[in-house]
């Protein structure tokens, strides 16, 4: 350690890996953006009595926010319940 590098600075400098889990995501997350770009044709959705006219990305990538909002509240529920 040298004189001008303050206290716990060695230890902060760790070399960032990405785990399995995270190389796994991020190929789901660009499987999921080719199979999105792909489907650009218009389509109609009938949710319960609304129909719905849109492209399918769209519809594609709301779906797909939906299912990462749904996830980080499930993981964050998950986390809160096992602390306290």
């Amino acid at each position: 350690m040298s004189a001008s590098e303050p206290q716990g600075a060695t230890a902060t400098r760790k070399r960032f890996r990405l785990g399995p889990g995270q190389i796994a995501g991020l190929v789901v997350v660009v499987l999921a953006i080719i199979f999105i770009v792909q489907n650009r044709t218009e389509v109609r959705v009938y949710f319960f009595t609304a129909t719905v006219t849109a492209p399918l990305w769209l519809l594609l990538t709301i779906m797909a926010a939906v299912g990462l909002v749904v996830g980080i509240l499930l993981r964050w529920r998950a986390g809160k319940t096992r602390r306290g």
